[in-house]
């Protein structure tokens, strides 16, 4: 079963949405002060930039990598998250709880829907690229 090209296009904008909420999310932590925190603020700026990349090709490129690329973000974003929130955190950086907030609840939120999303596109998406005769 293919979504419809319309459903395909609806859920991509969806997906490049969630994911472009997510790397704002990191851009404004990034402006808020995380830029001076050494390894870290270098990578919430990355991810901010990269989440933004993506949203973009999620839209205008039809195809399954850009979604592979967008997942790779979000899971990469899901995992820092987590480790951020052990006691060895992530670069021997520490959040507790929802700190940040509400910027830590909300980022979760959006990468977690991203990820269902993406995963649909990714199964039942049309590839255009692929598809045409």
């Amino acid at each position: 079963m293919r979504l419809t090209a319309t459903a395909d296009l609806a859920l991509r904008i969806v997906a490049a949405a969630l994911v472009a909420v997510g790397g704002i999310v990191h851009l404004k932590l990034w402006s808020d002060g995380y830029r001076d925190i050494d390894k870290i603020g270098p990578s919430f700026l990355l991810n901010g930039l990269a989440s933004l990349g993506v949203a973009v090709a999620l839209v205008v490129w039809r195809h399954w990598v850009p979604v592979l690329a967008a997942l790779a973000v979000v899971d990469g974003t899901l995992l820092a998250f987590g480790l951020s929130r052990t006691s060895r955190g992530i670069f021997d950086f520490v959040e507790l709880g929802w700190n940040p907030s509400p910027e830590a609840a909300v980022a979760l939120v959006v990468e977690l829907a991203a990820v269902v999303v993406l995963c649909v596109l990714l199964v039942f998406g049309r590839d255009e690229v692929t598809r045409r005769g």
